[in-house]
C-alpha cells in the first residue's frame, strides 16, 4: 500500500490491472450470458419443434383409435350379433351361443378388417346396455355384469363418438383413456354404447422417443393429478404426491410455454411444456441446463483466458508509459499548488511535445477560460431551470426552487391512464436499436402532443408503456372526460402509425379514477410521481385489458356514462383486487358529439 501511495507509476499500473481484469471478467460474463441465452433459445426452439411433432403423432394415433372404435360399432354383423345377445336370457345355452358369436364377430372385425397392429392398441372392448349401463359383453369377461351408468364415456357415448380425457381407473387408479360411441341395432335403434380402452403405453412410447432431445433430453406425459403416464413410473414411491415443477404446473393450468426452471427432481433444465386439452395431459420436453449450456460455458472460459493474457501483456507496456508520463507531471503539479493558493498568474511549463506537454498547454488554457466559465454559469443556470420545467410540472418546480425539501400532495379525485404497446417488443427484436428508439419516440411524441393539448400531466414512460393523469397537480372537474378523449385519440395514433410504417402494432389502455398522493422522489434524476390504490387499479385495467381496447373501472364509468358508449365486460377477476365490474370504452355518444 505504501508503494502505491508514493509512486504514480505503481498506481497507474495497478489501476490499469484492476480495471482491465474487471473489464475482462465483465466481458466474459456478458459473453457467457449472451451465449447462454442464445443457446437456451435454440434449445427451446428445438423442443418446440419436437413437441409439435410428438403432439401431431399423439393426435394422429388417437384419431386412428377413434376411427377403429367407430368403424367396429358400425359393422352390420356386430350390430346384429349384439342385438341377438341382448334378446337372449342370461345364462341360457342360446345366450352362450350368441355371446360366442358376438366375440367371434368382434375378433374378425378387429384383427382381419383393421390389422392386428391397430387392434392391439385397444386393451379392452366392451358394450353397455342403453338402460342402466350394464356391461353385457367385454373382451375382459370379469367386467361383464358391472354397471357403468355414471361413467362419462357411457353418458356421452349414447349421443356421439366421445373421447374421455385420461382419468384414474376406479379399480386400479391407473391412468385410463376411453373411446365410446353409440351402438345401434340393425334397424337403427339405440342398443347401448360400445367403448374401448386405448393402450396408453403407445402414447408413452411416442413421447419417449429421443428424436430431437439429445442424450440428456427427456420427454414425458403427466395427467391432471400430477402423475406420470408411464407404467414404469406411475405411482412411483419416489413421488407419493405426484411430480411438480414450474413447467408441469403451468401446463396443467392450460398454458403452453418454455424456459429455464427446476424439473420434478429439482434439477435445472431447459424445457418446453404444453397442455393437450383433448387428452387432459401435459406434454413436457426437457434437457439438463448443464448439457444445453455447455457450449456457452466453454466460450465464456475461452474469452476470460484470452482476456487475462492480453491484460498481462498490456500491463508491461503501461508501466513503461507511466515512467515517461511522471516527469513532466511533477512540474505541472508545482504550478497547480501555486494556483490553488490563489495566484492565477501562474502558468505551467511545457517540457515535452507529447500528451503531457499537451496537458500543460490545456491547463494554461483552462486558467484563461476560468473567468469565462464563471460567466457561463449564469446562462447554464437558466438552461437548467428550463430543463427542470421539462421534468416537473411548473408549480412543483417553483416550489423546489423555493427550498421545499419534501413535496407530497393529496388529490381527492383524479383520473389515471396506463397505455402499453402490446406487440412492440416482438416487432423490435429484429430491428436496429436506433430504429426501435425512433419508432417508439415517434409514437410517444404524438402521445405527448395529445397530453399537452388536453392539459394532462405526463407522469412517466417505462419501456413501451405510457402513463398520464388528469387533475394533478392542478385539480379539474373534467379529469375523466379529457382522459377518455386522449385514450380514443391514442387508438387513432396507433392506427395512423401502422398505416405509415406498414406495422401491426396495437395498444392496450386502462383507466381508473380516484384519490392519489403525488410528490417528488429522489435527489438525482428525480421524478414527479403518483401513488395510491387508484394508480394500482388503473395499471391492472391496462395489464388485464383487451388488445386494441380501453378498459375502465366502474368509478370512471360513472363519470362518463352519459356522454360515451361502452361494452359492459361484467365482473372480471383482477389480480390483487378480486372481482371488479369493468367496461370497455368504445367512443362518444352521437348526441354528445353533436353538442
Amino acid at each position: 500500500m505504501g508503494l502505491l501511495q508514493q509512486s504514480l507509476k505503481a498506481r497507474m499500473t495497478a489501476y490499469f490491472l484492476l480495471v482491465s481484469v474487471l473489464v475482462v471478467v465483465a466481458l466474459a460474463s456478458v459473453t457467457y450470458l449472451l451465449a447462454a441465452e442464445t443457446q437456451k433459445e435454440i434449445a427451446i426452439d428445438q423442443f418446440d419443434l419436437t413437441a409439435d411433432h410428438k403432439e401431431f403423432e399423439i393426435n394422429r394415433y388417437i384419431a386412428e383409435q377413434i376411427t377403429v372404435v367407430r368403424n367396429i360399432a358400425e359393422l352390420d354383423e356386430l350390430r346384429a350379433a349384439a342385438d341377438a345377445l341382448l334378446a337372449e336370457e342370461t345364462g341360457t345355452a342360446a345366450y352362450k351361443t350368441a355371446h360366442f358369436q358376438l366375440a367371434e364377430v368382434l375378433f374378425l372385425s378387429t384383427f382381419l378388417d383393421y390389422g392386428s397392429a391397430t387392434a392391439s392398441d385397444l386393451t379392452e372392448v366392451f358394450m353397455m346396455t342403453r338402460v342402466g349401463g350394464r356391461v353385457f359383453f367385454s373382451t375382459q369377461p370379469d367386467d361383464e355384469g358391472e354397471y357403468r351408468l355414471n361413467h362419462q364415456y357411457f353418458v356421452q357415448g349414447q349421443k356421439e363418438t366421445f373421447l374421455q380425457k385420461v382419468y384414474p381407473n376406479p379399480d386400479t387408479a391407473a391412468p385410463t383413456l376411453t373411446v365410446s360411441t353409440p351402438l345401434l341395432s340393425p334397424t337403427g335403434e339405440l342398443l347401448g354404447v360400445l367403448a374401448a380402452h386405448v393402450r396408453l403405453s403407445v402414447l408413452v412410447e411416442i413421447v419417449s422417443r429421443q428424436t430431437g432431445l439429445g442424450e440428456s433430453g427427456e420427454a414425458y406425459l403427466v395427467d391432471a393429478h400430477n402423475r406420470f403416464i408411464s407404467p414404469e413410473r406411475f405411482g412411483h414411491a419416489s413421488y407419493p404426491r405426484g411430480v411438480h415443477s414450474q413447467g408441469i404446473e403451468t401446463a396443467l393450468q392450460g398454458h403452453n410455454g418454455a424456459g429455464l426452471y427446476d424439473n420434478y427432481a429439482g434439477e435445472p433444465v431447459i424445457g418446453s411444456y404444453r397442455w393437450l386439452p383433448e387428452l387432459g395431459l401435459a406434454l413436457i420436453s426437457e434437457v439438463r441446463a448443464s448439457a444445453a449450456l455447455a457450449p456457452a460455458n466453454r466460450f465464456g472460459v475461452m474469452v476470460l483466458a484470452v482476456g487475462l493474457l492480453a491484460v498481462g501483456l498490456l500491463s508491461i507496456g503501461i508501466y513503461l508509459i507511466a515512467v515517461r508520463i511522471t516527469r513532466p507531471i511533477s512540474a505541472v503539479t508545482e504550478t497547480t499548488l501555486k494556483i490553488s493558493a490563489g495566484d492565477l498568474t501562474q502558468t505551467a511549463p511545457v517540457l515535452t511535445q507529447d500528451e503531457t506537454g499537451l496537458l500543460a498547454q490545456n491547463f494554461n488554457q483552462m486558467i484563461a477560460r476560468l473567468k469565462k466559465t464563471l460567466d457561463d454559469l449564469a446562462e447554464e443556470r437558466e438552461r437548467s431551470e428550463h430543463l427542470l420545467l421539462n421534468i416537473l410540472p411548473a408549480p412543483i418546480a417553483e416550489r423546489l426552487k423555493h427550498g421545499e425539501d419534501t413535496i407530497a400532495d393529496s388529490f381527492s379525485e383524479v383520473t389515471i391512464l396506463f397505455a402499453d404497446i402490446v406487440n412492440f417488443t416482438p416487432m423490435s427484436a429484429g430491428l436496429p436499436a436506433a430504429e426501435v428508439v425512433g419508432l417508439l419516440n415517434e409514437i410517444f411524441c404524438e402521445f405527448d402532443s395529445l397530453s399537452e393539448r388536453r392539459g394532462l400531466e405526463k407522469i412517466k414512460t417505462i419501456g413501451d408503456a405510457y402513463m398520464v393523469g388528469a387533475g394533478i397537480p392542478i385539480p379539474r372537474d373534467d379529469h375523466a372526460e379529457v382522459v377518455a378523449e386522449t385514450a380514443l385519440d391514442m387508438l387513432d395514433v396507433i392506427a395512423c402509425f401502422n398505416q405509415r410504417h406498414g406495422k401491426t402494432l396495437s395498444i392496450r389502455i386502462g383507466i381508473n379514477s380516484g384519490p392519489v398522493v403525488a410528490g417528488v422522489i429522489g435527489t438525482k434524476k428525480f421524478i414527479y410521481d403518483i401513488w395510491g390504490d387508484a394508480v394500482n387499479t388503473a395499471s391492472r385495467m391496462e395489464s388485464q385489458g383487451l388488445k386494441g381496447g380501453i378498459q375502465i373501472t366502474e368509478v370512471t364509468y360513472k363519470h362518463l356514462k352519459d356522454d360515451y358508449e361502452f361494452d359492459d365486460r361484467g365482473m372480471v377477476v383482477i389480480k390483487g383486487k378480486g372481482e371488479m365490474h369493468t367496461y370497455m370504452l368504445k367512443g362518444r355518444k352521437e348526441a354528445a358529439v353533436n353538442e
